[in-house]
């Protein structure tokens, strides 16, 4: 196997063992009865899982094509933050629906950022099937970012409402759009130093007292 070869496979080793780990929890979400009291957060987590398991399969025959090897089970430090990250989910299952698909988000943030990793790399190594492969995946698990944040706040109030809270059933609607236009002021970055800086980031730069968290 050649130096790139070799580098290119350790980083789809590192992503295979990624998914590998949160796909546990996301099927363990997939088939647990507080889940699929809420059809939301049920479609969620079964559409996450198949994901999941679609992207094991195709970086196992990535990393097969390149001659690397199967990733162990402890491999790296790095594994044990994808362990941790499982486990966090895991323990989440059977306590609130909304902080499991929190975790969720947690987790597929962290595979958005390996699958960033694997697209540069295989572009810096010329390997355009690899690069489209990161790409497919890293567009999967934005898309699943974005409608786990846009459900959340009605599996919120769900559970809210399944706790005994009277909940008005707009609040729904305004804090979903309340949210949509967060993340909306946060993308419009406006360039006045050199780098970008947020909405929010210049708000606090125009006044003393704008809060910070």
């Amino acid at each position: 196997m050649s130096d790139v070869q070799l580098s290119l496979a350790a980083y789809v080793s590192d992503m295979l063992a990624l998914e590998e780990h949160v796909c546990i929890p996301f099927k363990s979400q997939r088939d647990d009865a507080d889940f699929q009291t809420m059809l939301q957060a049920a479609a969620l987590v079964g559409r996450i899982s198949a994901l999941a398991e679609a992207h094991i399969q195709a970086l196992r025959s990535a990393l097969d094509s390149l001659g690397g090897h199967p990733p162990h089970a402890a491999k790296s430090a790095f594994t044990n933050i994808e362990g941790w990250i499982a486990s966090a989910i895991d323990k989440m299952r059977k306590t609130k629906v909304p902080k499991g698909l929190r975790d969720d988000y947690t987790a597929l943030a962290l595979c958005t950022a390996g699958y960033n990793m694997l697209l540069t790399t295989a572009n810096a190594f010329g390997n355009d099937g690899v690069a489209q492969l990161a790409k497919r995946h890293l567009q999967d698990y934005a898309q699943a970012i974005v409608d786990i944040a846009d459900a959340l706040p009605a599996v919120v109030l769900q559970d809210l409402t399944a706790s005994g809270v009277q909940v008005e059933d707009a609040v729904s609607a305004r804090s979903q759009a309340e949210i949509r236009t967060a993340w909306r002021m946060g993308e419009s970055a406006t360039t006045t130093t050199g780098s970008i800086e947020s909405e929010a980031t210049l708000n606090r730069t125009r006044g003393g007292t704008y809060p910070t968290i």
